[in-house]
């Protein structure tokens, strides 16, 4: 079975893509940024969840865009779709950059959700 790890602030969207994917994909629930770190080494997922606007990356000088790049330099096979509202543009596109395979937008939708994580592990699977 595929393995997603996901990382994001609001338990209420966290279990709302926990409860849509779970029956297809095995799922791992990272804390922090260093237990995602952990995970990542530990269990190679095929697929990160992250959300952009998560608490602990954006102060004390870190930013979202420096984590993205720190786990695309360090797990490059794994592919990460940003969580996020999609309002600032730019932020979108320094992600797209940065090397963010792809984006679902908030509030979740468990059908758009799907579409977007299947494309990852099977491309048949999208167009459903």
């Amino acid at each position: 079975m595929n393995r997603i790890i996901m990382l994001h602030d609001d338990l209420e969207a966290q279990m709302r893509m926990y409860l849509a994917l779970c029956p297809r994909y095995r799922i791992e629930i990272a804390e922090n940024e260093v237990a995602l770190m952990r995970l990542i080494r530990r269990k190679k997922p095929r697929l990160l969840l992250l959300d952009v606007h998560y608490g602990a990356l954006n102060h004390d000088s870190k930013s979202v865009l420096k984590f993205v790049d720190k786990i695309k330099r360090k797990h490059a096979r794994l592919r990460v779709l940003a969580v996020g509202n999609g309002e600032d543009h730019r932020l979108v596109r320094q992600l797209e950059q940065q090397g963010v395979d792809g984006w679902v937008n908030q509030p979740i939708v468990d059908e758009e959700l799907l579409k977007n994580v299947d494309r990852f592990f099977d491309p048949q699977l999208a167009g459903m």
